[in-house]
């Protein structure tokens, strides 16, 4: 096969893998939004809801950034759904995995992030994933409190 051909096929697989990535971090946010949104209404401690709050307003920030990103790459504006969210009984365990979920969007943004190209899109990557960060010590510290 021409070589030009094999490395016009590999830029496509990666264009369609980070495009891929881009769509689950946008499903991603707008599940954690949803999520962090209910888990308001399950505490009644205002310190507790600010924090959360805090990285519910980001998770929206974060979403539009991601459709921004994505459409300056394809052309091509997106809009994912707000999934059906299940919050287990208890409000340690909604704490307990949003840490988790925090953690593995860091992972992810960072794989995201060195796919990217544009220095715009780079530093935007590195908001989102400082933030993600942020909101994991956020539920780390609702943990301590609640523990």
């Amino acid at each position: 096969m021409n070589p030009d051909m094999v490395m016009m096929n590999a830029k496509q697989q990666n264009m369609r893998k980070l495009l891929d990535l881009i769509k689950d971090a946008m499903k991603d946010e707008r599940h954690d939004n949803k999520k962090y949104k209910m888990m308001m209404e399950m505490t009644e401690n205002k310190e507790i809801r600010e924090n959360i709050h805090h990285a519910e307003v980001d998770e929206a920030k974060h979403y539009r950034m991601f459709q921004e990103i994505y459409g300056d790459l394809c052309g091509e504006e997106i809009e994912i759904r707000a999934p059906k969210i299940e919050l287990a009984d208890r409000f340690v365990d909604n704490v307990k995995s949003s840490i988790e979920g925090e953690l593995e969007a860091v992972e992810m943004y960072r794989e995201i992030r060195a796919m990217l190209t544009s220095k715009k899109h780079r530093d935007m990557l590195y908001e989102i994933i400082t933030d993600e960060q942020e909101h994991a010590t956020r539920f780390v510290y609702i943990y301590a409190m609640i523990k």
